[in-house]
């Protein structure tokens, strides 16, 4: 089997409502979406959920758009990938990382791709290529965009009615204001749903930050906090002070910062996107860091499309050890909604059909590949390049 075309499309999908968080400048909803062509006519699937302004500590990483993607796909990695066994991931990743060093997002969307294209030729879904399922229902946890008290409280209590039962809230890096959102929300869901902070890097210094999060767990009852501070050194500080379990989630991207993360012990949680790995393989190698560390993980991410969805399920379903509940969007299709608010950022998708949700939780995609397919109606309706 060899690789006969790639072909790279960008599209924007209609919000539900505003989504943002502290460092947030550009809109969600912008996708690069990858098909790639075999000699034997299969196709296989990649998303990249990018975004210019979000990236990791002091630098490390950093964004991409739907403009870099194409480019990088066109200039730099077709000429590798034309004629090559799309089987052989191993081989080609090193080879795109010879040639341009970075740009995780688009590089996960090709091994995506790669990997769709593989688990069709053979049959099986991709989680069967990571080693099979831990679990086939993903609990959900909703993301709470930066918002008022009120509005914060009032959607987390639309969620909690859809069956959702852990949410992450953003916040703001300002103590009082993000005390006031988690006493709001924790009034609104009652004291059995388990909220927690998302500061995205945003308290000055870790002495903010513990007074922050002692706070909020004594008058909020949070449950954890994810990336209060920036930089291992302040991770590792406030871990040590504070009595919720603290995730990493900008500190952490590839395997060498997750063992980084287990030797300063600068978290107890460890947050594995996908695309900030480079991929799904190398997303196994950070869970297998953290659960030989008796860390648990949770799949996280940029609330991806459909394809990229179905990558994240696969991931939550092949990682090893304790997977608290991910966030995963809920991904909709107009006309065939299954939840009113909870997991809804998108009104409509460019798949031809939605992940099963029930209970709380998405069911894993049991066919060949990653297990979706582009419905040919969206995608003229909804690409832009």
């Amino acid at each position: 089997m060899k690789i006969t075309g790639l072909e790279i499309m960008a599209f924007a999908l209609p919000l539900r409502g505003h989504y943002g968080w502290r460092s947030l400048q550009s809109p969600i909803g912008r996708y690069a979406i990858l098909r790639v062509t075999t000699d034997d006519g299969l196709v296989g699937l990649g998303e990249a959920p990018v975004l210019p302004d979000w990236g990791g500590e002091h630098g490390r990483y950093y964004g991409e758009d739907t403009t870099m993607v194409t480019h990088l796909v066109r200039k730099y990695f077709e000429p590798i990938l034309i004629g090559s066994d799309p089987r052989a991931i191993k081989e080609l990743l090193p080879r795109m990382d010879s040639v341009v060093r970075g740009f995780p997002y688009t590089k996960a969307m090709i091994e995506s791709a790669l990997l769709d294209l593989a688990g069709r030729a053979a049959g099986v879904p991709v989680y069967q290529l990571l080693g099979g399922a831990a679990r086939m229902r993903i609990p959900v946890c909703h993301t709470v965009g930066l918002a008022p008290p009120e509005d914060a409280a009032r959607l987390s209590a639309e969620v909690v009615e859809d069956g959702i039962r852990t949410l992450q809230i953003k916040a703001s890096g300002d103590f009082a204001a993000d005390l006031a959102v988690m006493k709001a929300v924790r009034h609104a869901v009652g004291d059995k749903i388990r909220i927690y902070p998302d500061v995205n890097r945003g308290y000055r210094t870790p002495k903010d930050a513990i007074a922050a999060i002692e706070a909020m767990h004594a008058e909020a009852g949070i449950c954890m906090i994810e990336q209060p501070v920036e930089g291992s050194e302040a991770m590792a500080q406030v871990t040590a002070s504070v009595r919720v379990p603290v995730m990493a989630d900008e500190g952490c991207w590839s395997p060498q910062d997750a063992i980084e993360a287990v030797r300063r012990k600068s978290a107890d949680i460890l947050s594995i996107y996908y695309t900030k790995a480079s991929g799904l393989l190398r997303s196994m190698q950070i869970g297998a860091i953290a659960s030989a560390a008796g860390m648990p993980v949770n799949v996280n991410g940029s609330l991806e499309a459909g394809v990229g969805n179905a990558a994240n399920l696969h991931l939550a379903a092949a990682l090893e050890g304790n997977v608290l509940p991910a966030v995963i969007a809920v991904t909709t299709l107009q006309g065939r909604e299954q939840t009113r608010v909870g997991g809804v950022f998108y009104t409509d998708d460019v798949i031809s059909e939605p992940f099963h949700y029930a209970d709380g939780c998405l069911s894993v995609p049991t066919g060949p590949g990653l297990g979706v397919d582009l419905d040919p109606a969206k995608i003229a309706k909804y690409r832009i390049a």
